[in-house]
């Protein structure tokens, strides 16, 4: 058996602050769900249903799946079959230490602190034990003890690194979180500093300091040298220049979903959601800051969306084409589409607090002379009947409800022209639905927000098909991918675009 190169500080990071909390919370809500102990053990018994599982357990069958799919591409449980057929049974190597009593009792002993963690800026400012739920959390020695001290006695390597990712991942990504919430990060990205130094300048406890910098040290984050502490070259590196506030940043989003997160048990029995972007005012509050994010990642998000207007304007010329860009976010998709040709109009569609930033962007790229700005709701929104070339769902029909999709997909059909063309740019699983493992985290933190599913490529065409657009193609990006699709006999490209003809397709910066 070939051994799993160990990952990058870089890979590490981005896992840290986007998905460790997520890998956490998937654990921690299977075993308080009993979904561990329902799953029948691969080859002892025959795999179940998602269905049966539900009634077992009392659960939504979306949400379960949800947590399956998963488990399933981390290796911790085994599918078979496909589409409404799957049956799901526990892998025997998670088996060996999952039906361990011991082990058990270890891993419970880890559920009631996750609530605890989330106060961890509150612990390192008062340097003691904190209050909650009428109780005394000394947060920074779980802190001490889960990364400083000793390991625990566990079973096998496998028991370690399932504890690892059940119990350290999320406290990591809150680590971070509060790093950069109280300022040390940038502190230690300026220059080495003494303990002493770091208390003046942040007026935190030293005590609480020091357990964040030397955890930090043991994720490679952070290192000693001569009595100061500064970053270790290797994220120095990683860290410069505008990287470290995007990191910041992105912390800030991840830290919406902690207490969500910490009650995905809940929400997969019942659908009653902690963080319910149904709610308007909810909803307002979130996509406002998502789009100031997005917005600090533009230039790259640009290349991405310029190189697959590139792609599409190979089969489909875009002089004078009317592109409608529904959820635009930052409005980087319809951006990129306006600048591919001096005389393409883009129209941005979405909520009017998230247009404003989409004005200045548009007015940065000089395409605001061919900008028009739509507010309205995407659940009821009538786009008109053939009257676009191109429409974009750039991260869209992720926030929808499955049943939500045929009903868009008509009203985006009937905007078309008909030789038109609709751009979906998402994250697409494969026809096994058993990864990427990314996209699949995306899609719990979808299901848990009260928003959509993922889906594959064929179930995509099969609802395309139903609105008349019966000619799909997928093609993937460098982080998603993108699906084209138009009537039957509309010429579709069925390759990206190489990255260097961007630039040569660039019109020149009067246009």
């Amino acid at each position: 058996m070939t051994a799993t190169p160990s990952p990058t500080l870089a890979q590490s990071l981005h896992f840290w602050a986007r998905n460790a909390s997520n890998e956490s919370a998937l654990l921690q809500a299977s075993l308080r769900l009993g979904l561990f102990a329902a799953l029948p053990v691969e080859g002892d018994a025959p795999p179940v249903s998602l269905d049966a599982l539900a009634r077992e357990l009392r659960a939504s069958p979306r949400g379960l799946r949800s947590l399956l799919e998963l488990l399933v591409c981390l290796g911790f449980a085994r599918q078979d079959g496909q589409g409404d057929e799957r049956r799901f049974a526990l892998a025997r190597t998670a088996a060996g230490f999952l039906r361990d009593a011991s082990f058990l009792s270890t891993l419970q002993a880890e559920l009631p602190w996750w609530e605890p963690l989330g106060l961890l800026d509150e612990a390192v400012k008062r340097g003691e034990p904190v209050p909650h739920g009428g109780q005394r959390w000394d947060v920074l020695g779980h802190y001490r003890a889960l990364f400083l001290d000793a390991p625990p006695a566990l079973p096998s390597p496998e028991a370690a690194d399932f504890f690892d990712r059940f119990a350290r991942s999320g406290a990591r990504t809150q680590l971070l979180i509060t790093a950069g919430r109280l300022g040390l990060l940038e502190l230690l990205a300026a220059s080495p500093k003494t303990m002493p130094e770091l208390g003046a300048a942040t007026y935190l406890t030293t005590s609480g300091l020091r357990v964040l910098v030397e955890v930090l040290a043991k994720l490679g984050l952070t290192r000693e040298d001569g009595g100061a502490w500064g970053l270790s070259p290797e994220a120095k590196q990683l860290l410069e220049g505008k990287a470290l506030a995007y990191l910041v940043r992105s912390l800030s989003v991840s830290a919406q979903y902690w207490e969500a997160l910490g009650k995905l048990d809940e929400t997969v029995r019942s659908e009653r959601f902690i963080l319910d972007l149904k709610d308007p005012e909810v909803s307002r509050r979130f996509y406002a800051d998502n789009s100031n994010q997005i917005t600090a990642v533009f230039a790259s998000h640009f290349q991405l969306s310029r190189r697959a207007a590139t792609t599409l304007a190979r089969a489909r010329p875009l002089e004078g084409a009317k592109v409608l860009d529904i959820g635009t976010g930052s409005g980087v998709w319809g951006a990129a589409f306006a600048r591919a040709t001096p005389t393409t109009h883009v129209t941005y569609f979405d909520q009017a607090v998230v247009l404003e930033q989409v004005r200045r962007n548009t007015e940065s790229l000089k395409v605001s002379d061919r900008a028009r700005f739509w507010p309205g709701d995407l659940f009821t929104q009538d786009f008109g009947e053939a009257d676009f070339d191109v429409i974009i769902l750039p991260q869209v029909l992720n926030v929808l409800r499955p049943e939500a999709l045929p009903g868009i997909f008509a009203r985006v059909a009937r905007a078309l022209r008909p030789d038109g063309v609709l751009l979906i740019a998402e994250y697409v699983l494969n026809e096994g639905r058993d990864g990427p493992l990314d996209h699949l985290y995306f899609g719990l933190r979808r299901f848990m927000t009260n928003e959509g599913d993922l889906l594959s490529a064929s179930e995509y065409g099969r609802l395309l098909a139903d609105v008349g657009l019966t000619s799909t193609v997928c093609i993937p990006l460098p982080t998603q991918e993108m699906l084209l699709a138009a009537r039957q006999g509309v010429s579709l490209p069925t390759q990206l675009a190489p990255a260097d003809s961007v630039a040569r397709q660039e019109p020149a910066r009067g246009s």
